[in-house]
């Protein structure tokens, strides 16, 4: 399994590179594969997703936000929304082990949590879904995560962070992604690790 990272974090990597490195528990190696339309890819239409998010020991929230890049408009005649279907059960869950080494490192975890969903048109408006509707409520963290389909699969977050009066880490992201890769998104205060498989 390989990971997709842009990386402004250096001193982070060496921990990030034990643990978002190799299969997920209980997966076999697989030989990477071509991209697949998400037709093609999932049948049912639904995506299981697992996300960690998580601060780095002493990292900066002063940085500047990082920006997302621009989204091709979508047909709005045939505009597709997101839909929460529920909650990705604890069987079905990849990064344990990734949780745990993140811990072992010093990084703490703000969120680790799994959902089944419909991906949105690409570009679509307000296409994300907020983590209010996934189950999620930490305290000082806002945002949304989009799961986004057109020829390819995007996947991304706009989340936003403030603690101990510090001022707030913004990390505002999508990128295409293929199936069942561990995708590190990285913020020199704030991180996300991020997998998703077909079906539900």
């Amino acid at each position: 399994m390989t990971i997709r990272s842009r990386s402004a974090w250096l001193p982070a990597l060496t921990v990030l590179s034990l643990v978002i490195t190799g299969p997920a528990a209980g997966q076999a190696t697989k030989p990477a594969a071509t991209p697949q339309t998400p037709a093609a890819a999932s049948g049912s239409g639904t995506y299981s997703v697992e996300v960690i998010v998580f601060r780095a020991p002493g990292g900066r929230s002063d940085a500047a936000p990082s920006a997302a890049p621009s989204r091709g408009a979508s047909d709005t005649a045939g505009t597709q929304v997101a839909r929460y279907i529920g909650p990705l059960p604890g069987s079905r869950m990849q990064l344990g082990g990734a949780r745990e080494k993140l811990t072992r490192g010093g990084y703490r975890i703000l969120v680790h949590t799994g959902w089944v969903q419909t991906a949105a048109s690409w570009g679509a408006p307000r296409s994300g879904l907020p983590l209010e509707r996934l189950g999620i409520d930490v305290p000082g963290l806002s945002g949304s995560f989009q799961l986004e389909r057109g020829t390819l699969l995007h996947f991304g977050m706009t989340l936003r962070h403030a603690s101990d009066g510090n001022p707030a880490a913004q990390l505002n992201e999508i990128r295409r992604i293929r199936f069942n890769e561990r995708n590190y998104y990285d913020h020199p205060a704030i991180g996300v690790i991020a997998v998703v498989t077909p079906g539900g």
